[in-house]
């Protein structure tokens, strides 16, 4: 049984105008940044490219986003945007959910246990991509939510792919959303999956 916290629902009757005001100006301008970042990541159209598909457990809510030619998060990069997601809430349903471009199949692709979407990416550029999953809850009764945070994590990793390369990568359900990254390739008739070496990625720096 997950260990929860129970909190106390919202009596919007009880507040004062002035809060009312200020929660609903937060949502108006809550609402323009989901707006802002509501939208798929850019894919290169010519030059070199790698395939990569990105695999995410079907359950819950989760999503991932991309940020090409990056080795860090930035959500204002320009091409930045989503990759796939499950559930995600109102603001961020924009994803490329079930594309595919060709990339050879493996245990995940078509197994209903799992979300995959396979996008172009700039070859011999880094590329970073992070993903969210915020933590569940149920009602808990006499107007309380209940919220199990060991079950919210985010992680953000980049890697720098080949020309013509595919990859696979994966982020887990496990403690952390920890993240795979493996080539795929066929060489001799045979299907080879060989790790990747990636780097945990941050927040990338602000321009002083």
């Amino acid at each position: 049984m997950r260990a929860g916290i129970a909190m106390p629902a919202i009596h919007w009757g009880k507040m004062k105008i002035q809060t009312l005001l200020l929660v609903f100006a937060c949502a108006i301008i809550a609402g323009c940044s989901a707006l802002k970042h509501n939208v798929v990541v850019a894919e290169p159209t010519e030059g070199d490219r790698a395939r990569i598909r990105v695999v995410i457990p079907n359950i819950d809510y989760r999503g991932v986003r991309a940020y090409p030619n990056s080795a860090c998060v930035n959500w204002d990069l320009p091409g930045a945007g989503m990759v796939t997601s499950v559930q995600m809430s109102l603001g961020f349903e924009k994803n490329l959910n079930e594309k595919k471009i060709g990339i050879p199949t493996t245990t995940y692709s078509g197994n209903n246990n799992y979300m995959t979407a396979e996008i172009y990416a700039a070859a011999n550029q880094p590329i970073t991509f992070s993903i969210n999953k915020p933590p569940l809850t149920e009602p808990a009764g006499g107007g309380y939510v209940r919220f199990y945070p060991k079950t919210a994590c985010s992680n953000a990793v980049s890697f720098t792919p080949e020309a013509n390369g595919d990859y696979e990568l994966v982020f887990s359900d496990e403690l952390n959303c920890p993240t795979t990254v493996h080539k795929l390739s066929v060489r001799q008739q045979h299907f080879e999956v060989t790790p990747v070496e990636s780097q945990v990625a941050t927040r990338c720096e602000r321009k002083k």
